[in-house]
């Protein structure tokens, strides 16, 4: 990526020195104390993530770090046919608190703030100065709701957690729609020793495998204490028409550990199915 197209958008102020000629570079500038979050025991950080679906796409993700700070994420995204139809990498400028997305459709930055355990509370979009996303946590620093806003549309999230450090459902409200997953944990759920995102989780500004890694860094807070087995989403209607209530879908996930319980993948029974698996630093 040539160094103008950054310096004529204004946006990140100092040279990132690691990634080569492809890291970008600009004007904002500000002083910021970053409060880096501190991770769980056993906690393992991503370091590559690989979505296959059965229909041929699949999504990969590679994670740099600059010692035990998450410094870059690269996605690469392809359709059925092996074709490539996005590509993005989300660079970490803890000095100024911003976040430069380098995109094939728009490049964007923007600037964080963050609480006291680390988790980030609000975006905002450096080139218009609008507030993108902003985030309230409970004392657990876990997410309790959510907002988030775009040039077209503004959306609010909330969550509910169980008292054994768990999401249990979220739901968001958007221009009118409604859309929700619940999670299903079995009396033999996987505990959560990497700190992994739960499968299906909401997706807040930036994509969500981005956001799935920003989870697993500890950016936006504690992350679950179980792996759910099932989710449920989807009006299923053919219920809803038997029952006289809306009735979400379910669909079961399973887990491959590997010889310390860290999970290596998981498979989950949406349509279409695909498989999620990680390799961890």
């Amino acid at each position: 990526m040539k160094l103008y197209k950054y310096l004529a958008i204004a946006l990140v102020a100092t040279m990132f020195t690691s990634c080569g000629d492809d890291e970008p570079s600009s004007s904002f500038t500000r002083d910021f104390n970053m409060v880096f979050p501190q991770l769980e025991a056993g906690h393992k950080s991503i370091s590559k993530i690989e979505r296959n679906y059965t229909n041929g796409a699949s999504s990969t993700v590679n994670v740099d770090y600059d010692g035990d700070k998450l410094k870059s994420i690269k996605v690469v995204n392809r359709d059925k046919n092996g074709s490539k139809t996005n590509e993005e990498t989300i660079y970490f400028d803890y000095k100024n608190g911003a976040i430069v997305c380098d995109r094939s459709i728009q490049d964007k930055t923007y600037a964080f703030e963050v609480n006291a355990l680390g988790a980030i509370t609000k975006l905002t979009d450096v080139s218009t100065s609008q507030v993108v996303g902003a985030f309230n946590y409970n004392a657990l620093n876990q997410v309790e709701s959510a907002t988030s806003k775009s040039s077209t549309a503004s959306a609010s999230t909330t969550y509910k957690w169980t008292s054994a450090g768990n999401v249990s459902q979220w739901v968001e409200r958007k221009d009118g729609n409604v859309d929700s997953v619940a999670y299903v944990y079995s009396s033999a759920a996987i505990a959560n020793r990497g700190g992994l995102d739960i499968t299906g989780n909401q997706a807040f500004t930036l994509t969500s495998l981005v956001c799935s890694v920003m989870r697993n860094a500890g950016l936006f807070g504690a992350t679950n204490a179980l792996l759910p087995s099932a989710i449920k989403k989807d009006i299923d209607y053919d219920k809803s028409e038997s029952t006289g209530k809306q009735e979400l879908k379910n669909y079961d996930i399973t887990y491959t550990l590997d010889a310390e319980g860290y999970v290596k993948s998981y498979t989950t029974t949406e349509s279409p199915r695909y498989t999620v698996t990680f390799t961890y630093r």
